[in-house]
């Protein structure tokens, strides 16, 4: 098989569906070369947020951003213009490029990464209901969390927030939740 060099495509910037009237953009990189048979080792490579083999779709999370692979597409959310979308494919390609390179020494991963419920995040924080992340209680921050990682809002998951989980007294506790979560 041809090594692969990800240098042809085809850049496409569109407004996000679920809000048109944003100032960001999504960009969609239509490839010329096929990645169906490299998705398991980005899964593993890349730490995979979301995986479908049959449907060979691969969602990562990263910097607030929701990037999908596809066999011959790669969709890129909450971008300001297209240098910057250039600026994270070039980056991702780097990547892809090296878990291809290396593919005999990673594992393929085909499971997607359970997303721990709001009760399973709570019982790894601290309790102390302080305020200082900006909620009103760890219940309420458990619940943010949560929706970020289900991609449901639009920030970036912020534990450092949360001051006392990042105390000598709660490192186990954070490694735990570190784990849980992906990160």
């Amino acid at each position: 098989m041809a090594q692969m060099k990800l240098e042809e495509y085809r850049l496409r910037l569109v407004s996000p569906e679920c809000n048109p009237s944003s100032e960001k953009v999504n960009a969609i990189f239509e490839l010329n070369e096929d990645l169906s048979e490299l998705l398991p080792y980005l899964n593993t490579s890349l730490k995979g947020f979301q995986y479908n083999h049959q449907a060979k779709i691969l969602v990562l999370k990263r910097d607030g951003r929701v990037i999908t692979i596809r066999p011959k597409e790669i969709s890129i959310t909450k971008l300001n213009d297209e240098r910057e979308a250039k600026e994270v494919f070039e980056s991702l390609k780097k990547e892809i490029l090296k878990t291809e390179r290396n593919k005999e020494n990673i594992k393929p991963s085909y499971e997607s990464r359970p997303i721990p419920s709001p009760g399973e995040i709570l019982k790894l924080l601290p309790g102390k209901n302080c305020k200082e992340c900006g909620k009103p209680t760890c219940k309420a921050f458990a619940w943010d969390i949560y929706r970020k990682l289900a991609n449901i809002g639009d920030e970036k998951l912020e534990l450092e927030k949360c001051k006392p989980l990042f105390s000598q007294e709660y490192k186990e506790t954070l490694e735990e939740l570190r784990k849980i979560l992906g990160l």
